[in-house]
């Protein structure tokens, strides 16, 4: 294995890692040292990964090239400081921090040490998303009226998220299950029609933990005379990835795994593609592109990711 494919995994808590390991290993890449608060974790991830064990102290003597951040939100921020002092690029899960004083500490020390800093918003690098980005930038649209995103699971009811952890834990997740969906709406939405200047939320706990499991928030969009709606959570029936974006000349819609694009006053689409399966995964595919020299599609820049925390903040939704 190549030297200069090394990786630093710091917490190994995220729901998603697997996902992104298998995309770092499909890559050449690997992860050569682990650091993780909780003891037993970071043993097992070292034997299965032959990795090291690290301090976040010893980070700078490393020999890697960048940083993945899988801990427990709450610890978020520690972990981007001491990698970006560093001087390591860094991949966070999201979202960025624990809070937007937080992540706004982290957007400004990554410009000032001139490092990548990126958060795991895995739609950005969809094909067909992309494709949206450009028509809607086009004016294909025409100006944006109305947008609402929905991103939710079941993961709340089914077995395969397992939510007796710190992921229900205020003080370690620092947001509930409204926010661990709603991020991924809220950055999609800002990216494919603009900063979102405001917004209400109303949540709910229909599972009893000790943090939110589902909710719904009102929001407008700054750029535009547009309004929107956000709706997520761990308690739908399925997985579910929705749009609907309306514009005085035409409108887009996913649903059910396929995009459709159309013109005002016709219901037939002008355009219709076909969305590859969500894979978390992905999330890190624009960071190791970063890290090769090359074009880095989705890579969502550090203060593009604290404004998703902004706008959590604003809403009152950090539990923590």
């Amino acid at each position: 294995m190549s030297s200069d494919k090394n990786l630093v995994l710091l917490g190994g808590a995220h729901v998603h890692l697997s996902d992104h390991l298998t995309h770092i290993e499909q890559r050449g890449w690997r992860i050569a040292a682990v650091f993780d608060r909780d003891v037993a974790r970071e043993k097992a991830l070292c034997a299965q990964l032959d990795a090291e064990p690290a301090q976040l102290s010893d980070l700078a003597a490393l020999n890697v090239q960048g940083a993945i951040i899988c801990s427990e939100t709450a610890f978020h921020e520690d972990d981007i400081t001491a990698a970006l002092t560093a001087g390591l690029p860094v991949l966070v899960k999201k979202p960025m921090a624990g809070s937007a004083e937080a992540a706004r500490r982290c957007a400004d020390l990554a410009t000032e040490k001139g490092l990548i800093l990126a958060t795991g918003y895995f739609l950005r690098r969809t094909e067909a998303l992309n494709h949206l980005r450009d028509r809607i930038n086009d004016g294909a649209l025409g100006k944006v009226i109305e947008a609402r995103g929905r991103f939710s699971h079941d993961g709340g009811y089914a077995d395969w998220l397992d939510l007796d952890s710190w992921m229900t834990n205020p003080e370690l997740a620092c947001y509930g299950g409204f926010v661990d969906e709603a991020v991924h709406v809220i950055d999609l939405l800002q990216w494919l029609v603009g900063p979102i200047n405001s917004g209400q939320a109303i949540t709910g706990n229909a599972l009893g933990w000790p943090v939110d499991d589902h909710g719904a928030a009102v929001i407008n969009f700054a750029s535009h005379p547009a309004t929107g709606v956000v709706e997520a959570g761990w308690t739908d029936s399925e997985m579910r990835l929705e749009l609907d974006i309306v514009g005085d000349v035409g409108w887009a819609r996913l649903w059910a795994g396929v995009l459709e694009l159309g013109l005002r006053g016709q219901e037939q689409p002008v355009e219709t593609i076909q969305l590859p399966p969500l894979d978390a995964g992905k999330g890190v595919e624009p960071f190791l592109d970063a890290l090769e020299g090359k074009d880095a599609t989705g890579l969502v820049p550090p203060q593009e990711a604290a404004r998703v925390n902004i706008l959590l903040d604003q809403m009152k939704l950090k539990c923590g």
